[in-house]
Formats: C-alpha cells, structure tokens, sequence
C-alpha cells in the first residue's frame, strides 16, 4: 500500500484529503495514514529534496522549501494578477465577508473566489447569511508561510506591500 500511496501523493496537483486517499485504495484511513507516515519516513532517511506535508486533512508531495526557488518557474500555478490581487485582499484583511471583498474587489472577485477555492488557497464558511473567506495551509505552504500564525502572515504581506509601494 506505501507505493500505491506514494503513486498517489506524487500524481496529485494539490494536497489531497487523507480520505480521499483511502477511498481510491478501500484502505481504513488509519491504514492510509499508516503509510503515508511510512513514506514520508523514508523521503527523510534518504536525505531526498521531496518531503511529505501533513496539512490538517490533507497530505501533500512537494519540493523542500530549500530547493524551492530551483524548481519555482517550473511549477507556478496559472494565477493572474487580478486572482493574485483578490487573494492578496484576502490574506491581508481576513477572516473577511464575500460581500466586503466584493465592495473592496468588485464584481469580478467571484471569479476569482472560485478559482481560490479550486486550487484550495483559500476557504468559505457560511455564517448566517454571510460568507467568511480566509486563507489555508495550502496557502501558506506555497507561499513560505509554513507555520506561522494568521498575524505573522499578515505582518509579512504587509511588509511586501510597504517594500513595493517604496520602490
């Protein structure tokens, strides 16, 4: 099962749900995470360049963040700059409303939305009549802020956009 985990790990675009993985295989998730402990264990012995990332749910195959600037150009995401720009509103403003981000945004930021949520930078969760946008680990593993609290991510964005607006 390690390599028919590792088959899929390597395949998949984007972090995938540790329950999806055992539905594909008809393993117990149990099992799956079993495995995916396993092969993530020998990616490290191997002192390899590609690791195994636990995000909440979800399990990820990517490039060290060492060599990630190597690999950079080769692997980008096909993100404009108006999607980059919304996702940058939201990172910076969130937990933020889909109705303020519109105001904020404009109408085109739906799109844009729906493009985030596909690729699993970002989440939406209903409250009451609203809908509350904020990023995930997905995101902040692709941006280089493993680990980091919501402030110290924006504090970084911050800092950026301070760098960019002096330049």
């Amino acid at each position: 099962m390690e390599k028919a985990v590792e088959a899929i790990l390597f395949s998949a675009p984007e972090a995938i749900k540790i329950s999806e993985i055992a539905k594909i295989l008809k393993e117990k998730e149990e099992n799956v995470e079993k495995a995916i402990e396993a092969v993530a264990r020998k990616y490290s012995e191997m002192d390899s360049a590609i690791e195994i990332v636990k995000l909440g749910d979800r399990c990820l195959m990517r490039v060290k963040q060492e060599f990630a600037e190597i690999v950079r150009k080769y692997t980008e995401r096909d993100l404009d700059k108006g999607t980059l720009r919304t996702l940058a509103v939201i990172a910076l403003r969130q937990p933020i409303t889909l109705s303020k981000l519109a105001k904020i945004r404009g109408n085109k930021c739906y799109e844009h939305v729906k493009k985030l949520l596909d690729l699993n930078f970002i989440k939406a969760e209903k409250k009451g009549r609203s809908t509350i946008l904020t990023t995930t680990e997905v995101f902040a593993s692709y941006f280089g802020f493993e680990g980091k609290s919501l402030e110290e991510i924006k504090q970084e964005l911050k800092k950026m956009k301070d760098l960019k607006t002096n330049l």
